[in-house]
């Protein structure tokens, strides 16, 4: 068997946010092929810590696995030091942590046939992986620094925005170097293909797989959510333009419409108020059972890169969206695909007040969607693309 390692900046499991989900798909797709023997890196970080216990036992049983427990969260300090007296991007050095090194070194030289970054996030490593991997490949999930321009530009505050058009100009160095050196690049979306392979012919789109799920029985009647990270700017700052430009127009036209809001680590000004029609929930235990149970879902991203893994989760599950372009960017291109797109306050509106009028409507929209999920992104073809771009 060839012998593979993986490193990545967050333990997959439980499977709570799209990049987990994304980490777990393919961790999975990878052990079904059976050709690896897998050592498996992650670090397990204070913002997004996972118990060890919860891993499911199979892929435990499945693979070497080593946890390192690290506090990389953002402090005012360390981001000063960083802006005055290193070029390096602050969203990546955070990840560069003393004991994951450590376990690195204690590998001989081209001991693994294939290692595999996670992430740009961890292309700090990329020397030891370089060291002891004999091919190295980048598994992109976003543009990262592309995130981060949107973000700057769909800004309101302008010492922020300054700040954040700087650190994507470091991001974008970053990356460039990053994709330059490795052997190969995986990109999720096709969309972000056509820019990595400016800098390495050598890329190839390797999706994120699903299974074939249950769909949502019965839509919750006028109901609609938003489930993702509320600690991650982009989200943030798309229901902020959502419930301040688009939900009150909804509200004129359906009153007793209701708006559910879930995700992690909501911040403090995001709290529920029961005159404007919308709550908090906060990280909820079962993000599925969540999804059906809310009726339509919503994607208000101004800024973002890569594909949504939650919009493929949705639409596996037959739930109606309404989404901005760059939300649906990489999956959803088409009008006939099984999302309604909308970029502008009136336009969101008017489709989400057409799919929560129209209950059979919205089924028949949620199950465009699924069709078209279930077309491109099945395991059988993914595991066959992997075997393909590394010649298992």
């Amino acid at each position: 068997m060839k012998k593979l390692l993986i490193l990545s900046n967050k333990v997959p499991y439980p499977s709570q946010d799209g990049s987990s989900i994304a980490m777990a798909r393919l961790l999975e797709d990878l052990i079904a092929l059976r050709t690896f023997e897998i050592t498996y890196g992650a670090l397990n970080t204070k913002k997004h810590f996972k118990d060890p216990n919860d891993i499911p036992i199979d892929i435990k049983r499945a693979i070497n696995l080593k946890v390192f427990n690290v506090n990389t969260s953002p402090t005012i300090h360390s981001a000063l030091n960083n802006l005055l007296f290193s070029r390096a991007p602050y969203h990546s050095i955070r990840f560069l942590v003393k004991p994951m090194i450590k376990w690195l070194r204690g590998f001989k030289k081209n001991q693994f046939d294939y290692v595999l970054l996670e992430g740009a996030f961890m292309g700090d490593y990329l020397n030891e992986a370089k060291r002891i991997g004999q091919h190295c490949t980048l598994r992109a999930h976003n543009l990262e620094h592309r995130i981060w321009e949107r973000t700057s530009e769909a800004g309101t505050n302008p010492l922020k925005n300054w700040y954040l058009t700087l650190q994507s100009k470091r991001l974008k160095k970053f990356e460039i170097g990053l994709i330059e050196k490795v052997d190969t690049v995986w990109s999720i979306s096709e969309e972000d293909k056509k820019w990595f392979e400016k800098f390495n012919p050598k890329t190839t789109t390797i999706a994120v797989s699903i299974l074939h799920q249950k769909p949502v029985s019965k839509l919750a009647p006028l109901a609609c959510f938003h489930l993702g990270a509320l600690d991650w700017e982009p989200n943030l700052q798309g229901l902020d333009w959502f419930l301040t430009s688009v939900w009150p127009a909804v509200l004129d036209k359906i009153p007793n419409a209701t708006f559910h809001i879930a995700g992690n680590n909501p911040p403090q000004h995001l709290k529920s108020e029961e005159g404007k029609n919308y709550i908090v929930h906060g990280r909820v235990p079962d993000a599925e059972e969540f999804a059906k149970s809310h009726g339509v879902a919503i994607v208000p991203l101004l800024a973002g890169s890569g594909i949504r893994i939650k919009m493929i989760m949705n639409a596996s599950w037959a739930i109606p969206m309404v989404s901005t372009r760059i939300g649906a960017e990489g999956l959803f291109n088409e009008s006939n695909q099984g999302v309604l797109l909308a970029d502008s306050a009136e336009d969101f509106a008017s489709a989400l007040i057409e799919l929560l009028k129209t209950p059979e409507n919205a089924t028949t929209i949620g199950m465009q969607a699924n069709r078209h999920i279930l077309s491109s992104f099945g395991p059988k073809s993914i595991q066959e693309n992997i075997a393909l771009a590394w010649s298992v």
